[in-house]
């Protein structure tokens, strides 16, 4: 084993670049940096950092023999056994035992008895030359020994140990013995008892005073307090145990500078700063750093210049500790087919479990049952493993030396994998919650099963459903959680019969309720119609009692008139009276008569009094009439309108639930005629009925049947790219956009497909790219930290602008500004005037920015940092101010809304947030992805916000809808860099990871308008009474058709 000189004036402390000298010498061997596997016994002159550590595990197990080795994952324990305790063991460094020694190593695994036999058998020379049943013959003998005798280990140990003749002793190394603890949840009796088998067995190994067995285990040291389950175990841990402590900075050091010298390759001071102030406090550390190292080497290798150490600029290329591990993992899987990377998802969905700790658990599977849960061939699956497992890629066990058969047990290589990989971390979650799934589905059917619970219904059965579409599991699948997978589907089966037996029932229901509705509101009109006739009738009296008071009034002005003439007649009788005594007699009968006279009037005055009294109250009578027949007639309109209103509600509602039952139908259906038809009569359904503009029930249909009838190319459009596209942005024109990713190379092309136009191209990758608002200048950030403008308009060479320290994170332009603002690794945000092609540094900030954003008002910026922090900085004193905090959480995507009133967060987790910037204040949350945000974008017109993700999905949502479900759009395999709206907000481009340009529409009626032109005919009656329903009268939904249907 290679020892590190620690009082060197060269080598790991030393703090200055290489000489020229020592660069000129530089004579690359090999790549001596593992990845994540750990170090092998051959590897021993690679391990660096850990050497004075053996010492103390060395004296624990000479004392005891027995060791407990604990740490955290990725901490280094099994390169501690293999590299430091192994070697130091065959250098006959245990005085007490010699030199001799036979090394087992074995891990528990799934089947922990049959693991230890097939590493005892291992002794023998003999075994490995024997036949495949014979091998299997003796495996299952050894087997049965070990379970039925506790000291079954000891005996056959020394059984095989004495025919070689000389004393040896036997060292056994049970590697991730944490794996025993999981087989204590199992509901398999014969598993826990196997379990403990295992470890009474490794006890009573250790405890005969004779024994010439050494056992050594590696344990994550989170799992320490599970010991207590087996008292003997607990004693040996307590007795003999070695905690891994963290690296110093010095040991770190070693770690980094060691194996490059040994390799024949020279580093620079500044990247191993840059390495260690890194990898500082990273639970992962060493699996991580190794890896990152490894590529940094190959790609050192292949793109080096005369003479130049391993610096800063390759490290960056393939994307650092924090990206390196997830985008090579993402390159090897771009590698492979549509139908291996459905193999690799099974594959790696098969070698994970995500335990009750957030960490997980890497779990050994054979090739053969692979292949079964996958249902292809185990060359197949064997052709999958060998492009994760290639020499350079060391996320597969066992190594790519080793030949795969149906019986190969492969594996993670390390822990750390499952938490760094973006899509294997998506992967893990969703098994996770498929296997959540399966157990609620098996537990639900046995209490079913005895009486003790119900059948599901909605929401548990709807999501069940989902599950069951989704996952397609099989039994192959489903045994590795509960054996009883028949009774739980047709629990799920009963349970789906029975609901759809009910809500047809209910529709009958609800078909009655409707017809009742459109009774009740004949009725109503009905009662209407008679309460207007009431009314005329009112009227009618009224109009009768107004002319007869009329009348009287005519005959008491009458009566009135007869009066005064008596009286009139009186005075003249009196006047004459005196003068014509001979007419005396004649005048008192004139009188007479005169006084008769008066009387009558006086009772044609009093009947006329009376007249008018009646008139008075029939006229009182029909107003009362008529007020209440107005009344009844408002009432009974009133009654009508809310009947019509309830009626044509409940219309609306029945018709926009079967819009989207339709939708959800035309998903499963294969004919395409028919699932274009039916997409465009659930649109058309719910355009009619008032339903959501953006309802994602429409709008996965109709994508869907698109998809169906143009193919696999629907939303893709073709291009120059090859590899991961980073950037798209837009032009004035709705159709022109440009994009550029990891080849360096600058692409124009158009939504309406055609030629794409090749711009420029550089060596290294290209993170971002942004267009001025008057399309003269387009700016480029790299790698590289300088900004490369191009001037469109005339076609002239990029200029380079300088200014920042390290690569740029991020640029964009300031709204109707010919200035760039730019951040980047170096913590700098500097703006840059396109005009002078000058830039000028406005802040040094606290926080290294990975997105950002300007408002439309040009007063501030928003930034998405690396810790996590939402920071707006005032572009007029340049102050900062942080909005928001997730610490170790960081933020990719940032935006401000078209007015500026809203601005949007989307972080590592995959949490969106929008916060009212005047209010300071989170109005909305949605945990809308599995993996990283990597883009927030609203749309030109405002209406609309998206995200895109690390999971393969862009959801969108209405301003005006922010609490409705979202439309996701799928349709894709690989990571969304980045995404775009287009100018007229109807489409959205996405760049993705696999060097594809994929297309949405964003409102469904762009679908829709097209779908007809592309169907040969519309839906038969008895497809409509399948699909629609028997009650809604039969129309043609493509009336182009209509000549075809005939």
């Amino acid at each position: 084993m290679l020892e590190y000189d620690l009082n060197s004036d060269k080598g790991a402390l030393e703090d200055k670049d290489p000489d020229e000298s020592v660069l000129a010498s530089i004579r690359p061997i090999f790549n001596p940096f593992p990845g994540l596997r750990p170090f092998s016994i051959e590897e021993c002159h690679l391990f660096f950092g850990r050497e004075r550590r053996v010492d103390e595990v060395l004296v624990k197990l000479a004392e005891n023999r027995f060791v407990a080795i604990m740490g955290y994952s990725g901490s280094g324990k099994s390169s501690l056994m293999y590299c430091g305790l192994i070697p130091v063991l065959h250098g006959g460094f245990m005085t007490n035992a010699g030199p001799n020694w036979n090394i087992l190593v074995t891990r528990p695994g799934a089947a922990p008895i049959e693991n230890l036999a097939e590493s005892v058998l291992k002794i023998d020379p003999e075994h490995t030359h024997k036949s495949p049943d014979e091998q299997r013959i003796n495996k299952n003998i050894m087997t049965a020994m070990l379970r039925s005798n506790p000291y079954g280990l000891l005996e056959a140990v020394n059984s095989r140990a004495e025919k070689q003749g000389v004393r040896t002793n036997t060292l056994l190394l049970i590697d991730q013995f944490e794996e025993i603890f999981g087989l204590e949840e199992k509901k398999s009796a014969s598993i826990v008892d196997d379990a403990s088998a295992f470890v009474n067995l490794i006890v009573e190994a250790c405890n005969q005073p004779d024994s010439d067995i050494y056992i050594a285990i590696t344990m994550r040291s989170d799992y320490i307090g599970e010991c207590a389950r087996f008292s003997g175990l607990t004693d040996k841990v307590n007795m003999s145990n070695y905690l891994v402590p963290q690296m110093t900075r010095r040991q770190k050091r070693m770690v980094i500078e060691g194996p490059v010298s040994v390799g024949g390759g020279v580093i620079s001071q500044r990247l191993v700063k840059q390495l260690l102030n890194e990898i500082d406090n990273n639970q992962d550390q060493l699996p991580i750093l190794q890896h990152a190292l490894m590529r940094t080497w190959d790609y050192w290798i292949q793109f080096r210049e005369r003479d130049e150490p391993i610096d800063i600029r390759h490290y960056n290329a393939v994307g650092k500790i924090s990206e390196a591990l997830s985008l090579h993992a993402d390159e090897a899987y771009n590698e492979l087919t549509s139908n291996q990377k459905e193999i690799a998802e099974i594959l790696f969905k098969s070698l994970t479990e995500k335990g009750l700790d957030p960490l997980g658990i890497r779990r050994a599977v054979s090739i053969g049952l692979v292949a079964q849960l996958a249902e292809v061939t185990e060359e197949e699956v064997i052709e999958v493993v060998e492009a994760f497992r290639q020499p350079g890629r060391s996320f597969l066990m066992p190594p790519s030396m080793v030949e795969l058969d149906s019986e190969s047990q492969i594996e993670i290589a390390h822990e750390s994998f499952m938490r760094i990989w973006t899509r294997l971390k998506i992967w893990v979650d969703e098994e996770h919650e498929s296997a959540q799934m399966y157990r609620r589905l098996s537990d639900a059917a046995a209490m079913y099963q005895v009486g003790r619970t119900g059948l599901w219904r909605p929401p548990d059965l709807q999501l069940a459903l989902n599950w069951q579409k989704k996952q397609k599991p099989t039994r192959a699948w489903a045994k590795r959680y509960d054996e009883a997978y028949e009774r739980a589907i047709v629990f799920l089966d009963t349970s789906r019969i029975t609901y759809a037996a009910e809500q047809k029932n209910q529709e009958m229901l609800q078909r009655r309720l409707l017809r009742r509705t459109k009774v009740v509101a004949l009725i109503l009109g009905f009662a209407a119609v008679i309460a207007v006739l009431f009314l005329i009738g009112g009227y009618s009296q009224w109009l009768e009692a107004n002319r007869q008071r009329s009348i009287a009034e005519a005959e008491s002005i009458e009566a009135q008139t007869q009066r005064d003439e008596a009286t009139y007649q009186k005075e003249i009788a009196e006047q004459q009276k005196e003068i014509a005594e001979i007419a005396q007699r004649k005048a008192e009968e004139n009188e007479q008569i005169a006084r008769e006279a008066l009387e009558q009037a006086e009772i044609q005055r009093q009947i006329a009094v009376k007249n008018v009294q009646i008139a008075k109250t029939q006229t009182l009578i029909a107003e009362e009439k008529r007020t209440e027949a107005q009344e009844q007639t408002i009432l009974a309109e009133t009654e009508f309108r809310r009947a019509e209103t309830n009626y044509n509600r409940a219309q609306k509602l029945l018709y926009q639930s079967v819009a989207q039952s339709m939708s959800v139908k035309s998903l499963g259906i294969e004919d395409q005629d028919l699932k274009g038809v039916l997409s465009k009569q659930a649109y058309v359904f719910n355009k009619e009925y008032d339903g959501r503009v953006f309802d994602p029930y429409i709008y996965n249909s109709l994508y869907d049947a698109m998809a169906s009838i143009d193919g696999k190319t629907y939303n893709t459009i073709g291009g120059l790219h090859r590899n991961s596209i980073r950037s798209v942005v837009f032009g004035k024109s709705s159709t022109t956009f440009y994009t550029t990713g990891a080849e360096g190379k600058i692409v124009k092309s158009s939504l309406n497909g055609g030629e794409s136009i090749f711009i420029y191209a550089n060596k290294h990758q290209n993170r971002v790219l942004k267009l001025s608002h008057d399309e003269k200048w387009l700016v480029n950030a790299s790698d590289s930290s300088y900004l490369q403008v191009f001037d469109i308009i005339n076609g002239t060479e990029p200029q380079q602008i300088s200014g920042h320290l390290s690569y740029i994170n991020d640029i964009e332009f300031i709204p109707r500004q010919n200035k760039v603002i730019s951040v980047g690794g170096d913590r700098q945000v500097r703006i840059t005037d396109l005009n002078t092609m000058t830039s000028e540094l406005i802040r040094n900030s606290t926080f290294e920015f990975k997105a950002l954003s300007v408002s439309p008002k040009a007063d501030y910026m928003l930034g998405g940092s690396l810790s996590g922090a939402a920071v707006l900085i005032s572009l007029s004193d340049y102050s900062e101010q942080v909005l928001l905090e997730s610490p170790g959480n960081p933020i990719h995507a940032v935006a401000f809304s078209k007015n500026g009133d809203l601005i949007a967060t989307g972080d590592e987790r995959g949490i969106i947030k929008l916060m009212d910037i005047k209010e300071r204040k989170v109005i909305r949350e949605y945990k809308a992805h599995k993996g990283r945000v990597s883009d927030l974008e609203f749309s030109p017109n405002g209406g609309l916000i998206a995200a895109g993700s690390f999971d393969g999905t862009i959801q969108m949502w209405a301003m005006d809808e922010l609490d409705e479900l979202p439309i996701e759009m799928t349709d894709n395999d690989a990571y969304i860099w980045d995404i775009a709206f287009s100018p007229d907000s109807d489409y959205l481009v996405a760049a993705c990871a696999d060097g594809e340009i994929r297309t949405w529409a964003t409102d469904p009626a762009l679908m829709a308008n097209k779908i007809c032109n592309k169907l040969k005919r519309n839906m038969s009656q008895e497809e409509w009474k399948i699909y629609v329903a028997n009650d809604i009268p039969f129309n043609n939904t493509c009336v182009n058709l209509l000549l075809n249907d005939y």
